[in-house]
């Protein structure tokens, strides 16, 4: 009987030519150390490490954390996406969707074509009854929830009139 091709190939063993060997023993950097990291590494007055001050001390004195939770530890709470930071601009915070230094947000953003088609259908046929255009799975192909639909048609009517794509005489 003949013998598996497979089984052949794997008994013979691969013959490497023209691969020079491995030296373990000699180490050579794959990049090269840029002159001014160098020069800070040369520096004599960079801080040397305290063998008696604690570890944080000794960290603190090269100017590297400890602990890098240690910024986010005061504050255990995320912050919300609606508050933002008091460094942001209120522009950017109106842009971004958070909630402004004034209490005012940004406006919803008006729909996309296809949504203004399936949402004009939904509220051509069931008006503001959220609940059956939840249940219309033709109409609602995506399964949208009740909270969402509603987001939708107050999108749609907020938007309604302003319809780019239609210009007016």
């Amino acid at each position: 009987m003949g013998r598996s091709r497979r089984k052949y190939k794997q008994s013979r063993t691969k013959v490497r030519v023209g691969l020079p060997k491995k030296n373990p023993r000699l180490f050579k950097p794959s990049f090269s150390v840029p002159p001014k990291l160098l020069q800070s590494l040369s520096d004599t007055d960079q801080p040397l490490w305290d063998a008696e001050g604690t570890v944080n001390s000794n960290y603190h004195s090269f100017g590297v954390l400890s602990d890098p939770n240690a910024i986010s530890q005061p504050s255990l709470v995320p912050p919300t996406i609606d508050s933002g930071s008091d460094l942001e601009e209120d522009d950017l915070k109106s842009a971004l969707g958070k909630k402004r230094r004034d209490g005012r947000s940004a406006p919803p953003l008006p729909l996309t074509a296809m949504q203004r088609i399936h949402v004009a259908r939904l509220v051509d046929k069931y008006g503001d009854d959220y609940q059956s255009m939840l249940m219309d799975i033709k109409l609602n192909p995506m399964q949208h929830s009740i909270g969402t639909l509603q987001k939708l048609c107050m999108r749609y009517h907020m938007y309604q009139n302003k319809n780019p794509l239609i210009k007016a005489k």
